[in-house]
């Protein structure tokens, strides 16, 4: 993991301006590492941090707490640099927030993840579904515990590989020479993607999706 360190000031006219500075080792995810590191970037650059008027950073508590988080370590130096949470992060957390209320999306996002589950635990079945792809798309991906935007891609590859994805498991289930216990599985992934229910879920999140990832 890295940092990226990004500035933001006002020019002579008044203009806007950001400009990325550089990029930091990680520290560590504990606010007083991180709070160190941002210091430090302040004092290397000449960059008085009396003068700073903001702070942004993502919604996870070790940035964003009241008391302890970066923010507030940094407030403690300079009371007038205000906190604005990201933007792009709090979408996220909205998405996560809202999908999660709804029974149909876990679900479908379930589904999406034991679809990859099932390729990537073994070499011999992701070699039978790259057989089955055509060149150059995607590879079907995991779902992201992280970034819920980020999950576009997920949606994306296994819409592009659909059909390669319905070949290689209607394969498998087929195949007695496969485990039992893989063509059964392989058997009950393909009914659910053969639903209606699925596909119709595929096509709304991967546009809903496209727009969280355009923030």
């Amino acid at each position: 993991d890295v940092l990226c360190w990004l500035g933001r000031y006002v020019n002579e006219n008044g203009e806007p301006i950001e400009r990325f500075l550089q990029f930091l080792p990680n520290p560590g995810h504990k606010s007083e590492n991180l709070a160190e590191a941002v210091l430090k970037v302040l004092s290397t650059n000449s960059i008085d941090i009396t003068d700073c008027r903001g702070q942004s950073y993502d919604n996870a508590s070790n940035m964003s707490g009241a008391y302890t988080g970066l923010q507030a370590r940094i407030k403690e130096r300079n009371p007038k640099a205000h906190y604005v949470p990201c933007a792009a992060h709090s979408l996220n957390l909205v998405g996560t927030s809202a999908a999660s209320c709804c029974q149909e999306a876990c679900s479908f996002f379930n589904l999406v993840q034991n679809v990859y589950n099932f390729f990537s635990g073994s070499t011999q079945r992701w070699e039978q579904l790259l057989s089955f792809m055509e060149s150059g798309s995607k590879t079907v991906k995991s779902l992201s515990k992280t970034r819920w935007s980020s999950r576009e891609e997920s949606c994306v590859s296994l819409s592009e590989n659909w059909e390669g994805v319905i070949k290689t498991l209607t394969h498998i289930s087929n195949n007695t020479c496969e485990k039992p216990l893989a063509r059964n599985e392989a058997s009950g992934l393909l009914n659910q993607l053969n639903r209606l229910e699925t596909v119709f879920m595929m096509t709304v999140w991967k546009d809903i999706l496209q727009r969280f990832n355009s923030v």
